[in-house]
């Protein structure tokens, strides 16, 4: 019975091991997963920044977290195609126009990347607004009305944001596009943190090479 016991005993313990292990890696595939998507939605963004003659015709400003907090703000310009930028339009907008009619070809957006606390408009995370601009033209600063679309939550386990930008030489914690003759940076560094229902917490990061318009 000592024998039965104590091999019961090594039995338990081990499918215990295997279970914690096989817990372990399921989380962590699971948050390496969430991590590709958003690194892959904030790294279009970055690749499609769009510089314009004007802050409200294209920029790029981002801001770091006050006080060291946990989330840094980034809103840049983004070149999006008339179908992307056709879908985030509001349903009567899309509606007038006529099967003569077509949106913009070339076209942009603006899309503001922040850490939010919760609130009644959601939960806390990091969330992606996207802001639709009118055609890009000289005078469009005269005439021009931004329709601020509602918040999307790209994560609620996102608790930490972090921009860098690169700007050939030195890396700067914060960007203002017409602060520094008009220009993007060569690159922005992106970190963040995610941490699950569990506690558990990983980093993940990567640098995106904007293109020179």
């Amino acid at each position: 019975m000592a024998f039965v016991g104590l091999l019961a005993g090594g039995i338990v313990i081990s499918i215990s091991t295997c279970l914690n292990v096989w817990q372990h890696t399921q989380e962590a595939a699971e948050m390496n997963q969430e991590a590709r998507a958003i690194l892959e939605l904030l790294s279009r963004d970055l690749r499609g920044a769009y510089r314009g003659v004007t802050r409200i015709s294209g920029s790029l400003y981002g801001t770091p977290a006050a006080d060291e907090g946990p989330g840094d703000t980034l809103e840049l310009s983004t070149e999006s195609s008339a179908a992307n930028r056709a879908a985030l339009m509001p349903p009567d907008v899309q509606q007038e126009w006529g099967e003569q009619q077509r949106p913009p070809v070339t076209d942009y957006v603006q899309a503001r990347w922040e850490l939010r606390e919760a609130s009644d408009e959601g939960p806390a995370g990091l969330y992606r607004t996207t802001m639709v601009v009118p055609v890009v033209e000289s005078e469009m600063e005269d005439r021009a009305q931004v329709t601020e679309m509602p918040r999307e939550l790209i994560s609620a386990h996102v608790t930490a944001l972090r921009f860098d930008y690169f700007d050939g030489q030195d890396w700067w914690r914060g960007w203002d596009s017409f602060s520094v003759d008009n220009r993007l940076p060569q690159a922005v560094a992106v970190r963040f943190r995610l941490e699950n229902a569990r506690g558990r917490t990983q980093d993940y990061g990567t640098i995106v090479a904007i293109a020179t318009r």
